[in-house]
């Protein structure tokens, strides 16, 4: 694991990288493995050797957060798939909103769009209303649907700590 990640991080030399990211294929696959030691020994390494926090990307944030927890590994970071129509979120959204609303975890809420299937005003309404929600990944096919989506987030977050990465 040490070696893979010094080679992907290899091509990052010189550049600061608060965060390094641990793909939701991997993630996901030490998950069904119940390799649990592999995802904190991932967060000690980035620590230790890159002084930036580990970040998790999964499809199952119930799952992973289950995990993390029997890992000792606090208030991890987490991307994962939250939308309003339950969306690739592995779980089912009932455990999701359940999860953000009792544990401490800083979540990047992405998919929120749910591949279209959701009205941006409707899918940012809904994600500005759930707790530990710190930033919002969203793709857009065009500079008017950033825009778009960039304001409705400058809308709908009354609590003012969002980050959006567009």
């Amino acid at each position: 694991m040490e070696l893979m990640v010094d080679a992907e991080m290899k091509m990052f030399k010189g550049i600061n990288t608060p965060v390094i990211f641990l793909q939701n294929v991997i993630t996901d696959l030490l998950l069904g493995l119940g390799m649990k030691d592999v995802l904190k020994a991932f967060r000690d390494y980035v620590e230790k050797k890159y002084n930036a926090e580990a970040g998790f990307i999964t499809m199952n944030m119930p799952k992973l957060i289950a995990t993390l927890e029997q890992a000792e590994v606090k208030n991890p970071i987490i991307c994962s798939s939250i939308n309003k129509v339950g969306f690739r979120m592995s779980g089912g959204k009932e455990a999701y909103e359940n999860l953000l609303q009792t544990t401490e975890v800083r979540v990047i809420a992405m998919q929120v769009l749910a591949a279209g299937a959701i009205p941006p005003k409707d899918a940012i309404n809904y994600i500005c209303s759930l707790p530990n929600i710190k930033s919002i990944l969203f793709g857009a096919s065009s500079k008017a649907n950033i825009n778009e989506t960039a304001s409705l987030i400058k809308q709908y977050d009354v609590r003012n700590n969002l980050q959006t990465v567009g």
